[in-house]
């Protein structure tokens, strides 16, 4: 490992999946839920990373990531103020393995960071199949996190998100979906070896995507993500590594009598900053009682 990559790695973990960059949502992701709903969801995740950018340019070696993360979601419908709401809890665990050039750093396991959500409807029409919707997310550092460590499955720090989101129908078997979300986090004070304090501009995110219904049963689905933002600062001073990325995401989903099973594949267009997304897949099962 070269002396000119070695200070790369501090920000490595800002170009990985975990915890979570963005909200990403699927289409029919925004349809409110009728109150009382109950629903558990198990979803895996696969995400391999290759090739280093720094701002724009490819860095010469092998420097490859994968990541792989199990998450566990329980929510729950019911009625705020006489609009629709929804509540979840999400749990994840997993591990991040450098390969190539990074083979040498240690595989990191462990369980990550819980998230907690809580979205409304201001506007809901179950006819039409039109939504309108604003979520609010928070982030806990419950995942285990070494300041020694390059990779972490843990921040070490709180992260907060407003998100709104519209969608609607253009006919009778697509449907239009779109959103866009703003995180912020907290300090991280024991960043790395020496126990720096790390903090993050605000990254901001937009998405849309469109799916079509094959069968009552079956439908696919296609998504474009864009992320600006999230620009680190150790001690004070910038690193000059703001994410620029452009996603997207394909999906196909088989809706069961009481739940739904999606298979989704994905990967980054292109990245400013950072490991270049090659493949991303995600395996979810979602039951409703």
């Amino acid at each position: 490992m070269t002396k000119k990559i070695a200070p790369l790695l501090l920000t490595l973990w800002a170009g990985l999946p975990l915890p979570a960059l963005a909200i990403d949502l699927a289409p029919g992701d925004v349809q409110a839920p009728k109150p009382g709903l109950r629903m558990f969801q198990f979803s895996y995740r696969d995400s391999q990373r290759e090739d280093y950018y720094v701002r724009g340019r490819k860095l010469p070696g092998d420097l490859r990531a994968n990541a792989t993360e199990v998450q566990l979601r329980f929510g729950a419908a019911f009625e705020m103020a006489d609009k629709p709401a929804f509540v979840y809890v999400q749990v994840p665990y997993g591990y991040i393995d450098p390969k190539g050039a990074l083979s040498a750093l240690p595989t990191e396991t462990g369980a990550g960071d819980t998230t907690l959500l809580l979205s409304i409807w201001p506007y809901a029409n179950h006819e039409t199949k039109t939504y309108f919707g604003l979520a609010g997310y928070l982030t806990l550092p419950t995942g285990s996190y070494n300041r020694n460590l390059t990779f972490n499955m843990g921040a070490n720090r709180y992260s907060s998100a407003l998100q709104a989101g519209f969608q609607t129908m253009l006919g009778s078997r697509v449907t239009w979906m779109t959103a866009v979300d703003t995180l912020w986090s907290s300090k991280n004070k024991d960043f790395g070896p020496r126990g720096d304090t790390q903090e993050t501009d605000t990254l901001y995110s937009a998405q849309t995507g469109l799916s079509y219904a094959l069968t009552p049963q079956y439908s696919v689905a296609a998504t474009y993500f864009y992320n600006t933002g999230g620009e680190n600062r150790i001690n004070g001073r910038y690193l000059d590594d703001a994410i620029r990325a452009q996603r997207y995401q394909v999906a196909g989903i088989m809706h069961l009598p009481q739940g739904r099973v999606t298979l989704q594949y994905g990967a980054d267009f292109r990245t400013e900053n950072g490991l270049l997304e090659k493949a991303r897949w995600i395996m979810r099962y979602t039951h409703f009682f």
